[in-house]
């Protein structure tokens, strides 16, 4: 059994996490990582990656801070509530060097040019992402998501469609003979609905309203 949860990069959701894992028991809990990035994350080590996805990395921290937390914090938060329960943990993303790889090579030249552009009118831009904003678009993902992946069909097939596939079969390999709750970004999930079939998925905005009360400790040290 396969459930597939979406969450995002930016927003605090600690509660939410640990009462799904409780909740669901699962043997194994999967996170949107590589081993390499988990290990970079909990080391505080940069490496290189293509000036783009440096940018683009930039602004969700940006924009966690705006909003009171780290970005990948909800993916620690999976593998560190996983560990304390005693469940296996698999890093179901793609290689991020393969990532990076597949950036430069998806991207035209044009392309290339408008996210530049993109990516430097941003911060010159007065308006001020508000948790309001971040309400919205997690609402309207979608619409987003299609034009994101109209007007950068490169990026969007390295960041989307080619680590979708990877994840969906590693998340399939590994559900064969055991019960895996997976945490990935939201934007991901009705790519993976189209690859993996009789799993659960749970979107983000199901998640932002749960009020189920704690009634349990999780010690993470």
């Amino acid at each position: 059994m396969i459930t597939v949860v979406g969450v995002a990069h930016v927003i605090d959701l600690k509660r939410q996490i640990e009462n799904i894992i409780v909740s669901k028991n699962p043997d194994v809990v999967a996170v949107e990582l590589d081993y390499g990035r988990y290990y970079a994350m909990t080391h505080k080590i940069e490496g290189k990656m293509p000036y783009i996805y440096r940018k683009m990395s930039e602004m969700q921290k940006s924009l966690a801070e705006m909003l009171g937390t780290e970005v990948g914090r909800e993916m620690l938060t999976a593998v560190q509530v996983a560990r304390a329960l005693g469940k296996d943990v698999a890093f179901i993303d793609m290689d991020a060097a393969e990532i990076a790889k597949r950036i430069r090579k998806n991207m035209s030249v044009w392309e290339k040019i408008k996210l530049y552009f993109s990516i430097f009118l941003a911060p010159f831009s007065k308006k001020k992402v508000s948790e309001k904003d971040v309400k919205d678009i997690i609402e309207h993902e979608d619409v987003y998501i299609s034009y994101l992946k109209k007007r950068f069909p490169g990026l969007s097939k390295a960041l989307f469609d080619d680590r979708e596939r990877v994840m969906a079969d590693n998340l399939i390999k590994l559900s064969s003979d055991k019960n895996v709750v997976a945490f990935v970004g939201d934007g991901h999930i009705n790519g993976l609905k189209k690859r993996i079939k009789d799993a659960e998925f749970i979107h983000l905005k199901e998640i932002m309203g749960d009020s189920m009360s704690t009634s349990y400790t999780v010690s993470l040290n």
